[in-house]
């Protein structure tokens, strides 16, 4: 229980912890400072029409515009490849899309499934409640056969 007499205790106090970072990559007296992103984007613009060049300064590297012999220049492999298709007679083909089932799966599907649905409800006795159902059937049925078709599904 509380003591009256007993005096409260002073209250806790927080915050944060005092920042150790440790500098791994300080600089030296004597070197320039890392170059600013302007410079780095004259320096990678040799490139791009209208860029400015790159010029030499001191502290910045000079920069080719592309490697020789690079093995990941995306240009370099597009052509590579384009020249083995026609060493191997492939260059002319056209490349047909393959014709998907989904169209003729989709009608299928919902033709079958609406003739059940509406079968059931006949059979099960026509009345005022299972023709509502028999109708909230079929459109449950067809907004979600379409849902999944034509929205989730790929072409297959």
């Amino acid at each position: 229980m509380l003591d009256p007499d007993k005096p409260d205790a002073p209250p806790r106090t927080y915050g944060f912890k005092p920042k150790d970072f440790e500098r791994v990559n300080a600089p030296a007296g004597g070197e320039p400072p890392p170059p600013s992103a302007k410079d780095l984007a004259m320096l990678a613009g040799g490139n791009v029409q209208g860029a400015p060049t790159a010029t030499a300064k001191p502290g910045l590297p000079a920069v080719a515009s592309a490697k020789a012999g690079d093995p990941n220049d995306v240009f370099t492999l597009l052509q590579e490849n384009r020249r083995v298709e026609q060493r191997h007679g492939l260059g002319e083909v056209e490349i047909r899309k393959k014709k998907s089932r989904r169209h003729r799966d989709f009608w299928l599907l919902l033709a079958g499934g609406n003739l059940t649905i509406v079968a059931a409800t006949f059979i099960s006795g026509l009345n005022v409640v299972t023709a509502l159902f028999g109708f909230a059937g079929l459109i449950m049925f067809t907004l979600g056969t379409t849902w999944i078709m034509w929205f989730v599904m790929d072409d297959y």
